[in-house]
């Protein structure tokens, strides 16, 4: 049975005149006329009387067949409907992994806010994951898209699109004497004890401590790596250590750490949004379209 039988039909009901269904659907009435008999043939009952001094009329199988052939065309409509907004990645399903400063920053959420505008049912998935662990998940399929520190390099198959690049600064114990300059020259942190995460080691923080050591004429001391940022944070707090992070940390609201710009080294950080090149699902595209939309809007972080 095909839709355009039950589109006829419903039609031909409505009207029931031939020849003005035949215009609302913009066929020859013996087209029009061939459809209706095509689905009767195809059920074995008569749904429509054909007069030949009166209006056509429907049958009561006729009448009870209407209803339903009305819900199935609905329900086709909606199907449709359904299949293009998928295509267009409107709806579905994706997972999403973050380090922190992607929240702290707001990139995130402007991400997820996108996801969320009127029309668009995308449902996310969100957790919290340190930059290697994110590009792992991303080369197996156990993630979608990852909000992760910049790299050099990315597994085969990953490509990323820088979204934000903040200024490093300084935490501090806010009760250091360093607290007390409005910007910190690095000579003032030579008996320091420096913190890192350890997924940032490699690539951002142990190069960014040595600047900072080098323009202060010094060795730099460094505390046992940790997990995170807000792990580094907590030790700073407690006194213990001092750290290099991205500005948008600030928003953490560490309990006994200040923030303080360098005074004399200027250091950067990027985050960037990752995922598979040749993305096969439209709800994942139609996240990375919303990523890059981001990316293209300059996001203030204060």
């Amino acid at each position: 049975m095909e839709l355009r039988w039950l589109e006829t039909f419903v039609t031909v009901a409505e009207e029931l005149h031939f020849a003005r269904a035949a215009d609302r659907l913009h066929l020859a009435p013996s087209a029009l006329s061939a459809q209706v008999r095509a689905l009767e043939s195809h059920l074995g009952v008569r749904l429509i009387d054909r007069g030949r001094r009166t209006r056509p009329a429907l049958t009561s199988a006729g009448r009870l067949f209407l209803e339903e052939a009305r819900l199935t065309l609905a329900q086709a409509a909606r199907a449709e409907a359904v299949g293009r907004r998928a295509g267009r990645g409107e709806l579905g399903h994706a997972e999403i992994a973050y380090v922190a400063s992607a929240a702290f920053s707001g990139v995130l959420t402007d991400v997820l806010t996108r996801c969320a505008a009127p029309g668009t049912e995308l449902t996310v998935q969100v957790r919290e994951l340190e930059t290697p662990a994110q590009l792992e998940a991303l080369a197996c399929g156990d993630i979608d898209v990852g909000f992760l520190r910049w790299r050099p390099r990315y597994p085969p198959g990953v490509t990323a699109t820088c979204l934000l690049t903040e200024q490093i600064v300084l935490a501090l114990p806010a009760g250091a004497p360093s607290a007390a300059y409005e910007a910190v020259p690095a000579a003032a942190l030579r008996d320091e004890s420096f913190v890192a995460p350890h997924f940032d080691e490699e690539y951002g923080c142990r190069d960014q401590i040595l600047q900072v050591a080098e323009q202060g004429g010094f060795s730099p001391r460094c505390a046992p790596a940790v997990r995170d940022f807000i792990a580094a944070l907590t030790l700073v707090g407690g006194g213990l250590a001092v750290a290099l992070v991205p500005d948008s940390l600030r928003r953490a609201h560490v309990p006994g750490v200040a923030y303080r710009p360098l005074a004399d080294v200027a250091l950067t950080t990027r985050l960037v949004g990752a995922y598979r090149k040749g993305e096969t699902s439209p709800a994942v595209r139609g996240v990375i379209r919303r990523l890059r939309e981001a990316a293209a809007t300059p996001l203030a972080v204060g």
